[in-house]
């Protein structure tokens, strides 16, 4: 659920209305919808409006501000005497955290207190209710003491429940118990007019009054050290030793002494060496300026241009100054440097108590230095004991004709808050009776952080914590600082009335008002200077949420819905002839949820038309069809969080590049690599077959050379028939017992071995692949060795003998020459085997 915020109890899905789809009439409409996104003003009279009380569909549960639960009311902590334990969270709290903290605190355990605990969203509400106006009462404008606004709502609700006596009883004594664990001097800011302001003020007041104190103790300690000078300057003088000054100086034991026999004694003529008249008049001028020093009881000072409807609450607090000027910012600086102006005198005059008293005050050094003496000497410290001096301006105002004066404020360092109020959905660089999305939006953040030396923070009202993050930094950073904060609108009408804070929720979901603080004190590298917390879904273009609702059938459909700029555009009435309803019996693929619609590439864009979705009062799910000028409004937006983005380390170009040249040097390294690997194993392998083949043959010919040819069974072919002389030279040949030479010739041998046909595998050389087994399971098989052999060449063909060479990676099959010479397209796999034979 977006923007932080929960709904008491869960509201009604809405629903899409059911029509029956009419392709000719969604043709029509279709067009019209075109002509109106292109800007056609005749097309929207063809359009039924969008109703008043129609909101972007992530919004629609938020619509019962009674039923919205928040983080205002903040319970506002009273100071403490140290700014060490100054944090966010130590300053306000929200009142149903501080609540249920304070119950669990006196009443651990989930049984303890349960009618109270069961009952703290009801006090919670009736606060709210109260701080808001209710019941005839007005809003309660500014922070309001806690104890007295709670003690009448526990009274409330005590009367709401009426509980018999046994429980009432002990539901009172409960709120007894949390009501003195509240501090007296704790309040209760409510989401009013002017919570930025309000907060602002908490945190001034809550850093400098221990500043302040520190600081007296400080011009104290000065006093002490001068006067002491002083004294022992006058103890020197011949004055000391006077009977009168003895007497003064014994005490009450004067009466045991004589004064004028010992002054007689003391040596007149010459004391310890005098303080020269210079020193002495600087030291005594130091005093006088401590001494006269009264804390300023002002501390802060506000300078508006009539941007405040109503001051008179700011009137009211005694530690706060409120000015009208006409140029907020510079008078701002003027008064900075007259209130800083009479300060350098009392710093000035406190770092010469400590050089006098240390003895290390130079007067060639330090007068000429003292002479020239204002708020750019200041240090750190003293910067801070200036009071704050607050120029409250407006963004249009600061974008015209006041930037001049802005950005010399900006660039002198006074460290000066400069506070604008800033309407997300407006364009401070256009004129006032402008359309805002005539022209790209003059972003007044990014004009801060070009001057370099500012300290810049966009920031919201609506999130409590990230605000006061922002001001402790900047009343920290003794430098000019901006602040562009958007409080939100309260969109009051007949027929909508949104929370303030919802708005501001709202804006910064959309990319509306993102948030930022850039703190140069940080360093010089803009990625230690860059914060980019707070902002929802910072890696995604647009923040996305689930959304739920009930289809024509009644059936439960859930999808995630972005929120986008538009769908705050929605909530501005002054906005609204932007959106065109699509009627139910419309349907076409041409309509496109406006986040998809921003992804395409340009080109592609002009097909469709984008939209986003809205709920009426009566719970209707609508699509609503956005102008194309809104549309260039949202890539406006879109483009500068693409440039907060980068600037913040998030989704950067840069670093996106970089990773990439580094990933594509990587899988290059990794591809040569890998084929110099490749490589080498090729290389091995072959050197591997030429070794084992060279080897194997050597065996089979040494086998064959012994072989007994004749007793193992291979005969010479017959020869012809020789003619009668020769036959009877046969007739007259040895008988059996006489040798006959049976050698075989060269010749006879070399036509034997030559034709040694069947097919064979060199064993050896086989890497058990498996592919030769695909082939023919039954020719080829494994041997014990789990190396390929030939079982049977008649159960298979000379093709396949031929196949499984060709595919065998060690090339260790040899398919011989065929059997069967019937066999199919033999001359082809002859030529084919013959490599391998």
């Amino acid at each position: 659920m977006p923007m932080n915020a929960t709904a008491r109890t869960e509201a009604p899905l809405p629903t899409l209305p059911s029509a029956v789809r009419d392709a000719d009439a969604s043709k029509q409409i279709m067009h019209t919808l075109r002509h109106f996104h292109l800007g056609n003003p005749q097309a929207r009279d063809k359009l039924e409006p969008v109703s008043a009380d129609t909101l972007p569909a992530l919004l629609d549960p938020f619509r019962d501000n009674s039923r919205l639960r928040y983080d205002y009311p903040l319970y506002l902590a009273p100071p403490s005497d140290s700014t060490e334990n100054v944090t966010p969270d130590r300053l306000a709290r929200p009142l149903a955290r501080l609540l249920r903290e304070t119950v669990d605190g006196f009443a651990p355990g989930e049984e303890a207190a349960r009618i109270l605990k069961d009952n703290l969203p009801w006090l919670e509400r009736d606060l709210r209710r109260r701080l808001g106006g209710s019941d005839g009462e007005p809003p309660l404008e500014g922070p309001v003491p806690a104890r007295p606004l709670l003690q009448r709502s526990a009274q409330r609700l005590l009367e709401h429940l009426a509980l018999d006596q046994e429980n009432g009883g002990r539901l009172q004594a409960d709120l007894d118990r949390l009501l003195e664990r509240i501090p007296e001097q704790g309040q209760l800011l409510g989401y009013g007019h002017y919570p930025a302001i309000q907060l602002l003020i908490h945190v001034v007041r809550s850093l400098s009054g221990p500043r302040l104190a520190r600081f007296q103790e400080q011009v104290q300690e000065g006093i002490r050290d001068l006067t002491r000078l002083l004294e022992v300057e006058k103890g020197k003088s011949l004055e000391a030793i006077e009977p009168a000054r003895l007497r003064e100086s014994a005490g009450a034991a004067a009466d045991l002494l004589d004064p004028e026999a010992l002054s007689h004694i003391m040596d007149h003529s010459h004391g310890s060496l005098r303080m020269p008249e210079s020193r002495r008049r600087r030291v005594e001028q130091a005093l006088a300026t401590l001494q006269g020093y009264r804390e300023d009881p002002v501390r802060i000072r506000f300078i508006h241009v009539g941007s405040l409807a109503d001051d008179s609450w700011l009137q009211q607090q005694a530690d706060v100054e409120v000015l009208s000027d006409p140029d907020p910012v510079a008078q701002a600086a003027t008064l900075f440097d007259r209130k800083a102006e009479r300060l350098a005198e009392v710093f000035a005059a406190l770092r010469i108590a400590r050089l006098e008293r240390d003895d290390l005050y130079d007067p060639s050094i330090h007068d000429p230095w003292f002479a020239r003496f204002d708020w750019e000497g200041f240090s750190r410290d003293e910067l801070q004991l200036v009071p704050t001096v607050i120029a409250l301006e407006g963004a249009d105002r600061m974008a015209g004709a006041g930037m001049a004066h802005f950005s010399r404020l900006l660039n002198s360092g006074r460290p000066v808050q400069v506070m604008i109020r800033v309407q997300a959905h407006n364009n401070p660089g256009a004129r006032p009776d402008e359309d805002p999305f005539s022209a790209y939006r003059t972003e007044l953040g990014y004009l801060g952080i070009a001057h370099r030396q500012a300290f810049v923070a966009q920031t919201s009202a609506a999130r409590h914590e990230h605000l006061l993050a922002g001001y402790l930094q900047a009343l920290d950073a003794t430098r000019t600082s901006l602040h562009l904060i958007n409080t939100g609108l309260r969109t009051v009408g007949t027929e909508t009335s949104l929370n303030g804070w919802l708005v501001a929720g709202a804006a910064l979901e959309g990319r509306v008002h993102p948030f930022f603080r850039v703190d140069p004190s940080r360093g010089d590298r803009f990625a230690d200077r860059m914060e980019f917390d707070g902002n929802p879904q910072v890696e995604r273009d647009w923040p996305v949420h689930p959304f739920a609702y009930r289809d024509e059938s009644g059936n439960r459909v859930e999808q995630e819905l972005a929120f986008t700029f538009a769908d705050y555009a929605l909530l501005m009435p002054r906005l609204r002839h932007h959106f065109a309803l699509v009627p139910a019996l419309c349907e076409s693929d041409d309509l496109l949820p406006l986040a998809d619609y921003l992804a395409l590439p340009r080109e592609e864009a002009p097909r469709y038309l984008p939209y986003v979705w809205g709920v009426d009062r009566q719970g209707t799910l609508q699509q609503l069809v956005i102008s194309r000028t809104l549309v260039h409004a949202c890539r406006d937006r879109l483009n500068f969080w693409h440039s907060l983005q980068e600037m913040a380390g998030v989704r950067n170009r840069y670093v996106e590049q970089a990773e990439s040249r580094v990933r594509e040097q990587a899988e290059a390294e990794a591809a040569a690599r890998i084929d110099e690997l490749q490589a080498r194993h090729q290389a091995e392998l072959a050197q591997a077959r030429a070794e084992t083949a060279g080897e194997v043959m050597g065996r089979l010919t040494e086998v064959l050379m012994g072989m007994d040819l004749t007793s193992a069974g291979i005969v010479a072919r017959p020869a012809t028939p020789a003619p009668a002389a020769e036959t009877a030279a046969a007739d007259t040949a040895p008988g059996p017992e006489e040798e006959t030479d049976t050698t075989v010739t060269g010749e006879e041998e070399e036509e034997e071995i030559g034709g040694f046909d069947d097919p064979w595998i060199d064993s050896p050389l086989c890497t058990s692949c498996n592919d030769c087994l695909a082939i023919n399971p039954i020719m080829f098989v494994y041997n014990e060795n789990n190396q390929a052999i030939i079982a049977d060449t008649s159960a298979g063909t000379y093709a396949q003998l031929v196949e499984a060479a060709e595919i065998c990676p060690s090339r260790c099959i040899h398919p011989g020459k065929p059997l069967n010479p019937d066999e199919p397209g033999l001359d082809e796999l002859v030529e084919r085997a013959a490599v391998f034979n």
